[in-house]
């Protein structure tokens, strides 16, 4: 009998060891997709993104129409959309201060970009060829695809600085307004171009991130075989 009792406390503790051996491997897999999970989300985390919509400026002008024979650069860092009529005194006082900023900015990151108010063609090419506008003129009937707000109180002139991607960054009216914010355009390239470069470490981070993630999913997988 006691050769029986002994026997059978053999076999249940065997059947417990076994068990523990079963288990500590689905247990260590658990802990790992665990960590795979907080890796997971620590790369959607890192890689989130401003859903707000956005068009690139290269997109919108490729649907409009120009006055005169200038285009603008197409791989500027920031780029002012200048809103302006003929009729408009303060526009016409500011013009000579402009085509200066327009020769000191052109090639150098920045783009001056005016959105004509003028419904008459004639009146408006009229107006740049008298104030020797050397920046580019999109055409009143086609400035609809540049979907900028208007800059300040909407009045003219204003003014919207924006990236290349579409992203708004300053906007103003009134002449010395326009002029101030066009005016600080080396500031406002430098910072464009700094966002740049930290949005690029941040992407080549969350990729490294992933890599990681995946490293700790395959060992996991190891791990359950």
């Amino acid at each position: 009998m006691r050769s029986i009792g002994r026997m059978h406390r053999f076999f249940s503790l065997s059947i417990l060891m076994l068990g523990a051996i079963l288990i500590a491997p689905n247990a260590a897999l658990a802990d790992s997709t665990t960590a795979i999970d907080t890796s997971a989300k620590a790369v959607e985390s890192a890689t989130e993104t401003n859903t707000e919509d956005t068009v690139s400026v290269a997109k919108m002008l490729s649907e409009v129409e120009y006055l005169t024979k200038a285009k603008p650069k197409k791989k500027a860092e920031v780029y002012f959309f200048l809103r302006s009529h003929a009729n408009c005194g303060f526009c016409r006082k500011i013009t000579p201060e402009l085509i200066a900023l327009y020769k000191a900015m052109k090639g150098k990151g920045a783009e001056l970009i005016m959105l004509s108010g003028d419904s008459d063609l004639e009146v408006a090419k009229k107006w740049a060829k008298e104030a020797g506008m050397t920046y580019p003129i999109v055409t009143n009937a086609t400035i609809g695809a540049v979907k900028f707000p208007a800059g300040g109180s909407g009045g003219f002139p204003n003014v919207v600085a924006v990236t290349a991607d579409g992203k708004a960054l300053e906007n103003t009216s009134g002449a010395s307004g326009c002029t101030k914010l066009i005016g600080n355009w080396k500031e406002l390239v430098k910072d464009a171009k700094a966002e740049k470069k930290s949005a690029k470490a941040a992407a080549k981070k969350a990729v490294k991130a992933r890599k990681k993630a995946a490293e700790a999913t395959d060992a996991a997988e190891e791990i359950s075989l």
